[in-house]
């Protein structure tokens, strides 16, 4: 996933700390390798190179991911797709056989990229693997873009999460207050590169803001802040209104440090 993990557990005696931190290690490792299209070794790396060609059968996670890429395509009006092609396209890039369980890419110039859906999908299983272990207060951080919290803080009623102002080193652009839920930012990256595709058009998006998501879940937030930065701006609000319980935030930094926060009003 090209990104650094965190994990803060605290109040956790470090033996069981570090058998905990092993198995996630483990498991994100283990789909790192399934969901890499830059790994030649790596299944999805198959998908991209033959199932233009022919069906490529998929094992069972991998198939389930790009069965929830589907859904999350219909109910964002198409705005989440990890189906990129070098020309927008009017049907569906891809087809998946349930009985078979494999798929068909529409073209050879259609490639399969799980970047913004491969970290939600990784924290969503990071913190079921926690509670399973009996931990009850914790945070998860993959990449300063892909944060949730178990429980609260040790001293307080959340976790205070802070959120760069990508113009002004050092500056925070707001602050989340996360307890049993995640938050999910999408905009420019870091390099400064305009790295998010609007499926519609196939075009890179220069959107200067920040679209932050929370919500319960760290996958529905990783798609959501996705979509919702790659949508115009006067159909966000109806995205938001398939999703209930989760609350978007456009932020805008200036290079003077502050920030403005605009609040996308879901339609539910």
């Amino acid at each position: 996933m090209h990104t650094r993990m965190e994990i803060v557990l605290p109040r956790l005696e470090e033996p069981m700390a570090q058998s905990v931190v092993r198995d996630v290690e483990q498991r994100v490792s283990k789909l790192e390798r399934l969901m890499n299209r830059f790994d030649n070794a790596s299944p999805l790396a198959m998908v991209n190179a033959v199932a233009a060609t022919q069906a490529v059968e998929l094992d069972g996670e991998l198939f389930m991911a790009l069965e929830l890429c589907e859904v999350f395509r219909r109910g964002t009006g198409g705005y989440f797709d990890v189906a990129a092609a070098e020309q927008p396209r009017s049907g569906a890039a891809y087809l998946l056989d349930g009985k078979d369980h494999t798929i068909r890419l529409a073209s050879a110039d259609v490639k399969i990229d799980l970047g913004g859906f491969a970290k939600g999908f990784a924290l969503e299983q990071v913190c079921r693997m926690l509670r399973e272990s009996g931990v009850e207060s914790g945070v998860v951080n993959f990449g300063n873009s892909s944060i949730a919290a178990l429980g609260h803080h040790p001293y307080g009623e959340w976790w205070p999460i802070g959120v760069a102002n990508r113009k002004c080193a050092g500056a925070v652009a707001g602050e989340f207050r996360l307890c049993d839920s995640a938050l999910s930012v999408s905009g420019m990256a870091e390099s400064g590169e305009y790295h998010i595709l609007n499926p519609h058009t196939g075009l890179r998006v220069a959107g200067e803001e920040l679209v932050a998501v929370e919500g319960r879940s760290a996958l529905v937030a990783e798609v959501l802040s996705t979509a919702l930065y790659a949508a115009p701006h006067n159909q966000r609000a109806e995205i938001m209104g398939q999703y209930e319980g989760y609350r978007a935030t456009e932020l805008y930094c200036r290079k003077d440090g502050t920030t403005e926060r605009r609040l996308i009003e879901n339609n539910r």
